[in-house]
């Protein structure tokens, strides 16, 4: 075995940078972060739309190891996220390591050599000895099947491509979705837009968000105080885990939470007939919690229409609905989320024996710890299946994996090993707990989210508190591994059988 083990990442968002900084701090020099954009931050840098804001408060959206005392507010907005992600590569001395605008689509695993060998888009060959993921969930944007019955000659995108050289100003708008970004957006285009149109299959629970900017006295503590930045995430962190039982169906958190969001409702929406098309017929949690507190107010403007019917045709000048509704429009935004449940997206995944990841999936995507999968050694994952928090921040995950990740290559440092692999019966195992805490929870009703496989199984979403995770991650543990290609898992081995147990 070489010295030092060469790794391959592909992600240069949050989940890259984290393992890329935790590398260099043990020793690991000989790795690569590749990503197809034209710098780092992933969905901080390709999301661009108006009102982009993160729906965790800012001091817990950050790294433990790298608290940053200058936030301007509670909730921050993205040019500020993605400086600060942009800051700590910069600062931790990271851009010898990175691989800019280098689009990878393929990764196969050489039984000869023990390596990786990543493809990228332009044909050129990358290999490393460790291959890991940080793609994470919102990559790959979902759009509408809108049939053109006649050429739209208007404007058509998706919110995560924002086209900022159009001009909305006095514009018809028409957006697609009520998720989270089409609450962040439609505030915003309400306010420059002529007319605009919220086309809705269904309403979702909006619950408030009451915003502020830090007083200059707070961020000078943060800044000045010993531990004071530290001790707030803390104190944001357990008010986090305090809402975990939000996921169970029928909680008294669920139901606290719905009144809260009627109460928000009633509030803001004044018109009876429309409060009613904006009252959800889900449970609250089943669906993104969604945090805003002028986006129903927006929806309740004399010229913002609700349309409660989902977007079917388009014609020259016009959008229509399922319902016929027609209405003129010159701009269609396409809030309409990704293919979250599609993990790793285009790039196709190639382990032991020639199999692909996507065939291994097909039941639904599962991973040890959403990290590892049985046949495809020396392959880690960040924000892989069932990592998806409820309610605490996806960066106190990542950087429970990212270090998870560290420990297992220390490990195969000391032993001077090249080969690891998850066991198939350590797989079933997580994969029978994973069942078992999935039971009640408010995800398994009938409720349509970007959480499910296509046979419904529940495949982003991590069913217990974020303190779990973080214990059950604190630890390497090499019996559930093998360290020689002698002991290849045959498919056959493959736990796919424990994939049938959620309710579909």
């Amino acid at each position: 075995m070489r010295e030092d083990l060469t790794v391959g990442i592909i992600g240069a968002g949050p989940g890259g940078i984290a393992l890329g900084i935790l590398l260099a701090r043990n020793g690991f020099r000989d790795f690569t972060i590749f990503d197809r954009e034209d710098g780092v931050g992933g969905t901080w840098r390709i999301n661009t739309y108006p009102g982009l804001a993160c729906d965790v408060k800012s001091h817990l959206y950050s790294y433990s190891f790298d608290l940053n005392p200058h936030w301007s507010r509670l909730w921050s907005a993205q040019p500020e996220i993605l400086k600060y992600f942009e800051r700590c590569v910069k600062e931790q001395g990271l851009q010898p390591h990175l691989r800019l605008g280098t689009d990878i689509r393929s990764a196969q695993w050489d039984d000869r050599t023990n390596r990786w060998r990543v493809t990228t888009a332009a044909g050129e060959h990358h290999d490393c000895d460790i291959l890991v993921s940080a793609v994470g969930l919102f990559t790959q944007p979902v759009l509408p099947e809108l049939i053109e019955q006649e050429p739209f000659t208007g404007t058509v995108m998706h919110s995560s491509r924002w086209d900022h050289s159009v001009d909305l100003s006095g514009a018809r708008v028409a957006v697609l979705g009520t998720g989270s970004t089409a609450s962040q957006l439609i505030p915003e285009l309400a306010r420059v837009a002529g007319t605009l149109y919220s086309v809705q299959r269904s309403p979702t629970w909006i619950l408030p968000k009451p915003d502020r900017l830090y007083t200059p006295r707070e961020r000078w503590v943060f800044e000045h105080v010993p531990f004071a930045k530290k001790f707030y995430r803390t104190r944001l962190w357990l008010r986090s885990e305090a809402n975990i039982s939000v996921i169970e169906h029928g909680s008294e958190k669920t139901q606290e939470f719905t009144a809260i969001a009627q109460q928000l409702l009633e509030k803001s929406v004044p018109d009876e007939q429309l409060r009613r098309k904006l009252t959800p017929d889900h449970p609250m949690g089943c669906k993104r919690l969604v945090f805003s507190s002028d986006y129903l107010a927006a929806l309740a403007q004399p010229h913002v229409e609700v349309l409660s019917s989902p977007a079917r045709f388009l014609r020259a000048r016009s959008l229509v609905t399922e319902d016929g509704t027609e209405r003129d429009v010159d701009v269609v935004v396409c809030a309409t989320g990704y293919a979250a449940a599609d993990y790793l997206g285009e790039i196709e995944v190639t382990g032991e024996g020639g199999v692909t990841l996507r065939d291994v999936w097909r039941d639904g995507a599962h991973a040890y710890l959403g990290m590892a999968v049985p046949g495809f050694p020396n392959f880690f994952m960040l924000y892989g299946p069932n990592t998806n928090v409820g309610s605490n921040s996806v960066i106190f995950v990542l950087e429970a994996q990212a270090r998870y990740i560290v420990r297992a290559l220390r490990y195969l440092r000391r032993k001077r090993r090249s080969y690891v692999a998850v066991r198939p019966a350590a797989m079933a195992d997580f994969l029978a707990k994973i069942d078992q805490w999935m039971q009640g929870t408010v995800w398994t009703t009938q409720c349509s989210n970007y959480f499910r496989a296509a046979n419904g199984r529940v495949v982003t979403q991590w069913p217990r508190s974020a303190r779990a995770f973080w214990s059950m991650t604190r630890r390497f543990k090499p019996a559930d591994f093998s360290f020689a290609s002698a002991d290849r898992i045959s498919l056959e081995d493959q736990p796919t059988a424990a994939l049938g147990s959620q309710p579909r």
